[in-house]
């Protein structure tokens, strides 16, 4: 009964949240997100275990620089919760403050699998403002599904998905996510799904040069049906815009590699992507997973 209320007060005051910000506009709800968060996310116990983060991956990084980027990772991860209720009517061309970079050549690539009645997968990280994705790849004519992780309480998921893109097929992650997935991919559509999340199973690959687990799915998904891993990273700009880039897709392991080889490649091609984000930016990756275990 008492989980019930909490669960249903939190659903309650994320709806009048919802309603305030569309209230005041995106442009307003932008700056009391990012204020509030910034304000507020360093006084709870997730900002401690970013702390811890960064403290593991760059042991000789002062306490001042630790509180500079756990500060601006809260602004952005408010600019993001002060965006999303207005994603519905974002569209990346006709937005002046998105550039778009590489889009050509992974509609070419959609195109050439197209013909081979493949699809392709994407992935990203909680970096930037990463619920752009599926707005800019429904742009390259594919079926879409996209992987997320399921919120506890119900409502609040509910009305998470109510305002995520419409164009998208959203499965949770986990056994029923991965079966889904693995049944998408067959019929030759497409699948996006962010690769820095907490994983208890999975290999240890080097994640920003430290030993993390990483899911082994999109790798073994590759390799068994034959295709193509490209890499799209959604960054925030200084003037609050947003850089949209399609890179090169994952190089192929070579053949005479074993299976376990194989897989080992390509996850580590995956996390030298985001560790070289991370490590650019360390402000827009959000340091509050519980990515490596010796991190309490």
């Amino acid at each position: 009964m008492i989980n019930l209320f909490k669960n249903s007060l939190s659903c309650l005051i994320l709806y009048f949240i919802f309603y305030f910000l569309k209230i005041v506009r995106k442009k307003k709800a932008v700056i009391i997100s990012s204020y509030l968060f910034g304000v507020i996310g360093p006084l709870t116990k997730f900002n401690t275990r970013a702390k811890n983060n960064l403290k593991y991956v760059w042991p000789k990084i002062s306490n001042k620089k630790i509180d500079i980027i756990c500060k601006n990772m809260w602004k952005n991860l408010g600019k993001n919760f002060g965006e999303f209720i207005f994603l519905h009517s974002y569209n990346p061309f006709n937005c002046k403050n998105t550039t778009i970079i590489g889009f050509d050549y992974a509609k070419s690539l959609i195109e050439e699998n197209k013909k081979r009645k493949k699809g392709v997968i994407f992935f990203s990280a909680h970096y930037g403002n990463w619920e752009l994705g599926p707005y800019i790849l429904n742009k390259l004519d594919l079926d879409l599904m996209g992987i997320y992780r399921k919120s506890n309480n119900t409502c609040i998921n509910r009305i998470i998905q109510k305002y995520r893109n419409k164009d998208t097929n959203y499965v949770p992650k986990g056994d029923l996510g991965a079966k889904k997935s693995y049944l998408w991919l067959r019929k030759g559509n497409s699948l996006a799904l962010l690769m820095d999340q907490k994983l208890n199973e999975g290999i240890s690959v080097n994640f920003l040069g430290k030993p993390a687990n990483t899911a082994t799915a999109i790798a073994e998904l590759a390799i068994r049906m034959d295709l193509d891993i490209i890499p799209i990273k959604l960054s925030r700009t200084k003037s609050n815009g947003h850089n949209i880039t399609f890179l090169k897709k994952i190089a192929s392991p070579k053949e005479k590699s074993s299976h376990e080889e194989k897989v080992r490649f390509i996850l580590l091609k995956i996390n030298d992507h985001l560790s070289n984000w991370i490590t650019n930016d360390p402000t827009q990756w959000l340091w509050i997973h519980r990515r490596w275990k010796k991190v309490i």
